[in-house]
């Protein structure tokens, strides 16, 4: 029986921990990190911490399905969907590259401007001939219609995205499953005991 070729070997198994370290791990960290962010949304608090602020829209009694979501939910979730990550070499970026996604998870205070004023406008007169006057939502959207240009309106911290230890386990639990699983491949017949 001939020697292992034993350079070939460790060759073999230092690519093939290249690629987990290089592609596999920040696809799979990512991909877990994405699912957990966007679960906070559905539970609308950051990893089980204190529940975000319940929007206007909810006590003020806006009917049909708007009214019924929760804080930063919608019928598109577009600020929910747009939480991804980017695989790099040995490393992941998660991300919501939404324009106003910091001014949630950050909270803020913004100007009102002319443009905004119409858009209020708009919304008002949209629902005025949709709900009638005396709806919740018409009289919110005349009511932010009316606002001076320059006043402030305050946009409450919504934590979604940012460094926690819960991030922290999630990451490491993939590493150890991944490790785990190129250790068990790699031991039970991949490279060691064949005949070459």
């Amino acid at each position: 029986m001939p020697a292992p070729d034993i350079e070939k070997m460790i060759r073999e198994n230092l690519e093939d921990l290249m690629k987990l370290y290089q592609r596999t791990l920040p696809v799979k960290v990512g991909r877990a990190v994405q699912a957990s962010v966007r679960e906070n949304f559905r539970k609308g608090r950051f990893y089980g911490g204190e529940a975000w602020q319940t929007p206007l829209r909810t006590s003020l009694g806006f009917r049909g399905a708007s009214g019924q979501y929760g804080p930063l939910l919608s019928g598109s979730n577009h600020l929910m969907m747009n939480t991804d990550y980017e695989p790099l070499p040995g490393k992941v970026i998660i991300r919501n590259n939404e324009v106003y996604a910091a001014t949630h998870n950050e909270g803020d205070e913004i100007g009102v401007t002319q443009r905004m004023r119409r858009f209020f406008w708009a919304k008002h007169l949209e629902h005025k001939e949709r709900m009638g006057v005396n709806a919740p939502e018409t009289e919110f959207w005349k009511r932010m219609a009316l606002k001076k240009p320059g006043s402030r309106i305050k946009i409450p911290r919504r934590h979604f995205l940012g460094p926690s230890k819960e991030v922290d386990a999630i990451v490491q639990d993939v590493v150890n499953k991944e490790l785990q699983n190129f250790i068990n491949t790699h031991s039970n017949g991949k490279t060691t005991g064949k005949s070459h």
